[in-house]
């Protein structure tokens, strides 16, 4: 089923909705259905975007953050998962990778047309993982695409153990520090549109079995994204980020980088990972060319 809405509805507003699905109680192996939102005429908030570069990093330009559609698009997936037919609770969902491609850079005073559905759901070692598929349109044409996987935990099948990202962490050679404050997790939150009470402070954190609060993966993501931006030619095409660990608030951090062959020129592009700066932890892992 499509539903086609006039505006961007209010993420503040599906986040209080998002809590009361707490009480989804799925049993066996849940079903998705198919479920998508589409808003045409979208513009950018230059508020939002400028709050967006200085929370994350990024340099002034006239186009937009490749991650930046993402939280343009926060409150449609809110929308999807909040949808009486979707069977899963949010609280507790785990966001796993992110696959991002623009096929140019994107203005940040075009309007954009969003679309947004649920896609594949396939059973993995830790339990059920499905993606979000989300399209921005210029025009018709696509210019920019995510597929977002996310993880609900539940007993599955025992299959091989997940294979460990160090041995392709050990082949990068630069670093970069990394630094978060302790109210990361509630900058990002303004802008990025996710409110998870993981995120935004010690005591909601460990009413989550957290023992302090943890940054969103996609403000590491995107602060990754940001310090690699001028290392590579022209607007990034790809950004592939596999989520591992969380980092906790306020943290320290190595990012740890390694031009492939083609960098710069739109080839295998930078490898990258974010480490603990006191322990063989991985934070993430990716790719950005």
């Amino acid at each position: 089923m499509n539903t086609t809405l006039a505006r961007m509805p209010s993420a503040e507003g599906l986040y209080l909705k998002a809590a009361t699905t707490i009480l989804r109680k799925p049993k066996g192996k849940p079903k998705l259905p198919q479920l998508g939102i589409e808003v045409k005429n979208v513009r950018v908030s230059g508020e939002q975007l400028a709050e967006y570069r200085k929370v994350c990093g990024f340099a002034d330009s006239h186009h937009l953050p490749i991650t930046f559609p993402h939280v343009m698009a926060a409150a449609l997936h809110l929308q999807l998962m909040t949808d009486p037919k979707f069977p899963l609770p949010l609280l507790g969902l785990v966001h796993v990778r992110n696959h991002i491609r623009q096929q140019r850079g994107l203005g940040s005073g075009e309007s954009y047309d969003f679309d947004v559905r649920l896609g594949d759901a396939r059973e993995v070692r830790q339990g059920l993982e499905f993606d979000i598929n989300t399209s921005v349109t210029v025009d018709g044409e696509e210019v920019w695409s995510e597929v977002m996987t996310t993880l609900f935990r539940m007993p599955a099948p025992k299959q091989g153990a997940r294979p460990a990202p160090q041995a392709a962490v050990a082949s990068l050679s630069d670093y970069i520090a990394v630094s978060a404050s302790a109210d990361t997790g509630r900058r990002y939150a303004k802008v990025g549109k996710d409110f998870n009470p993981i995120h935004l402070a010690p005591f909601t954190a460990r009413l989550f079995g957290f023992k302090r609060h943890i940054a969103h993966g996609m403000w590491s993501a995107a602060y990754c994204a940001a310090l690699l931006a001028d290392r590579i030619e022209g607007e990034p095409a790809v950004l592939d980020v596999q989520f591992r660990q969380p980092l906790f608030l306020p943290g320290r951090a190595a990012l740890k980088f390694d031009h492939g062959a083609g960098a710069g020129t739109k080839g295998r592009g930078i490898d990258f990972a974010l480490l603990a700066s006191r322990s063989d932890k991985v934070h993430l892992t990716g790719v950005l060319r």
